[in-house]
């Protein structure tokens, strides 16, 4: 699991926690800085957020080895939906770095104001999405000059397409999806259907909208996300325990989860976790 270099290289990975304001907003965010020789593989868990990246450094490159097989370009701001199919696998080298921001799905939806399904295993260049709008963007990204999250061009495109915050507080998926996150996975549809006052088939159908995945498959992320917690947390516990705790029926079912979304068996995966991937699966929902 430890980040697995093609060849020998030499390496420098520092990361920094950051925070900032904009409008009425609260951003949370990783800054990660990068230098290395050789392509560097990096393997991180399917998360229940969307993901903002903004690179830098001219000769860095990011790829991803698996989903859509897309390559970054430095100096452009990226948006990648929920993964559905495992862990991302990228490839990374160069001098240089890049930030990351989560945000929640619903958020993202009536930010983005496309359907979610769209980014699904996938990512796309926020300019892309905005057509019109995206014009200052796709012009920073001409001229090179977006390298930071404080560069006014990105601060004001924040600024000005961020959603008022009553929007998606009227939004009975936004708070299905914090339901969700709360209970760690472990929720009933149906229940979780009766209490946003729809059937279970326009949840389903507005979850694939706003969310990208279905209510159980969300769920499954954040079922995961809470047993990588519990065998962080715990780690001379038995399995069988973690399972229970865990919302699962036995420790097959767990194993079985484990093969399929993050490709070792739960007693590895804690074993040699690289920094990058734990600080992903640490810092918090950025868009406050």
């Amino acid at each position: 699991m430890q980040y697995s270099p093609d060849s020998d290289p030499s390496y420098d990975l520092k990361i920094h926690a950051g925070f900032k304001v904009v409008r009425d907003y609260s951003f949370s965010f990783d800054k990660v800085e990068i230098s290395f020789k050789d392509m560097v593989r990096f393997i991180f868990p399917s998360t229940g957020y969307l993901i903002f990246n903004l690179f830098f450094g001219d000769d860095f490159t990011l790829r991803f080895l698996n989903y859509d097989l897309s390559e970054d370009l430095p100096h452009h701001l990226y948006i990648t939906g929920l993964l559905s199919r495992g862990m991302l696998i990228t490839g990374q080298q160069g001098t240089g770095g890049g930030y990351a921001m989560k945000i929640h799905p619903v958020i993202g939806y009536h930010f983005l104001r496309i359907p979610m399904y769209q980014l699904t295993d996938r990512q796309v260049r926020l300019s892309h999405i905005f057509d019109r709008e995206g014009r200052p963007l796709r012009q920073l990204e001409a001229n090179a000059s977006a390298r930071t999250l404080n560069d006014p061009g990105v601060k004001g495109f924040f600024s000005k397409y961020l959603p008022d915050k009553s929007v998606y507080l009227r939004d009975p998926v936004y708070h299905a999806v914090n339901k969700i996150i709360s209970k760690k996975g472990i929720i009933q549809v149906k229940k979780l259907a009766t209490e946003c006052c729809m059937s279970e088939r326009t949840l389903h159908r507005q979850f694939l909208l706003k969310v990208g995945l279905s209510p159980q498959s969300y769920a499954k992320i954040w079922q995961l996300h809470f047993t990588m917690e519990l065998l962080k947390n715990n780690p001379g516990a038995k399995l069988q325990g973690i399972a229970f705790k865990a919302g699962y029926y036995d420790v097959a079912h767990l194993a079985r989860d484990f093969r399929e979304k993050l490709f070792v068996p739960p007693s590895q995966f804690y074993r040699d976790v690289n920094p990058m991937m734990q600080s992903y699966l640490d810092f918090p929902d950025s868009l406050q």
